[in-house]
């Protein structure tokens, strides 16, 4: 029996996809293929944004500790990383996975239906630090727009449709990463507004999510990994392979070392009941709203 209601198996998607099973196709794309970790007695994590940066590095990390990997991005066919961690370890498995299209979502929920997941790590973002219009007065609104879907909307689209495989499984969290920038509190620099607003909105989002789904047991964690140093730029030999940013966050101390992947892993492997719903910073350090 699967763990998708059976509503969702009625779908049009899987009606079309039955259609092309009974004229003797083969059916392109992920809904009828069966889950690679189907009845396995491994804890199972699925990674969004698992192509770069944190999200690579806790698949590899993941996979090291002997847990199932559902490793997704949008573009796998270029995600070479990615792609040559998966030919090395049988436990990652890379998916596509855009997660502000619905369609694809409810696609690899409907994959993965007889798979629980232990851990929903909502990685996938748009972060405006580094990236497009940053500043009052040079504000692209369609920009902004894109990023208020994509960090909010998107892992609210994520978390919903596999919130049945969370509940099945044997942890039952789901773990988003914010910012500390999306603290109100500590706000003290005037940069990158329309981010700022992103994660501040993800965390009121998941906050309200956590007290939903707290009667169902289910953990819901808000957790701010920071800029970690996943290249191991503090540790290269030449300096000039450093780019000039990790150089500036290396010199005034604001760049998380590689470790702050594991301590992460440490600290979603110990989250209870009554940690349900509380903003983390990476070190532990609950971050005040």
């Amino acid at each position: 029996m699967s763990i998708v209601n059976q509503g969702a198996r009625r779908s049009g998607f899987f009606v079309a996809c039955m259609l092309f099973a009974i004229a003797g196709m083969a059916p392109s794309g992920n809904a009828v293929a069966e889950s690679v970790f189907a009845g396995s007695d491994k804890p199972t994590v699925l990674i969004t944004g698992s192509n770069a940066s944190h999200g690579l590095a806790f698949a590899e990390e993941y996979a090291a500790l002997g847990w199932n990997v559902i490793a997704t991005c949008r573009s796998p066919e270029k995600a070479d990383r990615l792609n040559a961690l998966a030919a090395e370890n049988s436990n990652i498995v890379v998916e596509e996975l855009d997660i502000v299209d619905q369609g694809e979502i409810a696609a690899l929920a409907e994959k993965y239906s007889d798979t629980p997941i232990d851990v929903l790590l909502l990685n996938a973002a748009i972060n405006t630090f580094r990236f497009g219009p940053v500043r009052f007065g040079r504000v692209d609104y369609e920009w902004a727009l894109e990023v208020l879907k994509v960090n909010i909307l998107g892992q609210l689209m994520v978390s919903e449709a596999f919130l049945p495989h969370v509940t099945a499984s044997e942890q039952k969290k789901i773990v988003a990463m914010t910012s500390t920038g999306g603290s109100i509190v500590e706000n003290e620099i005037p940069i990158a507004p329309i981010y700022r607003a992103s994660k501040a909105g993800l965390n009121m989002l998941m906050k309200t999510y956590a007290l939903t789904l707290k009667r169902k047991g289910i953990i819901i964690s808000i957790m701010a990994p920071g800029t970690v140093d996943t290249e191991d730029y503090m540790n290269a030999e030449d300096p000039d392979s450093v780019p000039s940013n990790y150089k500036t966050m290396i010199k005034i101390g604001r760049l998380a070392p590689r470790t702050a992947i594991d301590d992460m892993i440490r600290l979603i492997d110990g989250l209870e009941p009554e940690d349900t719903g509380v903003y983390y910073e990476w070190t532990g350090r609950v971050i005040p709203w």
